[in-house]
């Protein structure tokens, strides 16, 4: 992952398929975005009479006009399975995580310690 909204990776955040993009892909993502929605009101603005099914296809021409790859299909993977194998895989890492911030705190206990005990026979 990328980006996040917090100070560290939350469970709400392994779900969000831009936040494996760095920040020039998000910039890439945003103005490819802005010209699609660009296009799609100039034709609603012109009453162009255009049908859900033209959409896709309309779409796949745009993003090959601009040099874009189309993907050919959806993949084989269903968002609730990627979903799934998200949250199974931060469990794994909150663990970790926890794991590692425990150890910190250890040392940090002890070093605290150490310095109260210096400070005792000073």
């Amino acid at each position: 992952m990328t980006s996040w909204k917090a100070g560290e990776v939350r469970k709400t955040d392994v779900t969000i398929a831009k936040n494996y993009l760095d920040e020039t892909e998000i910039d890439e993502l945003n103005r490819i975005v802005a010209m699609w929605l660009d296009y799609a009101e100039d034709q609603a603005r012109r009453r162009k009479q255009v049908f859900m099914k033209d959409w896709e296809r309309k779409l796949d021409e745009f993003l090959s006009f601009n040099e874009r790859r189309v993907l050919p299909h959806a993949g084989s993977v269903s968002k609730k399975a990627a979903d799934e194998h998200a949250r199974e895989e931060f469990e794994r890492f909150a663990v970790r995580r926890r794991d590692y911030k425990e150890q910190i705190g250890e040392a940090e206990n002890i070093k605290a310690l150490e310095q109260a005990a210096k400070l005792n026979k000073g």
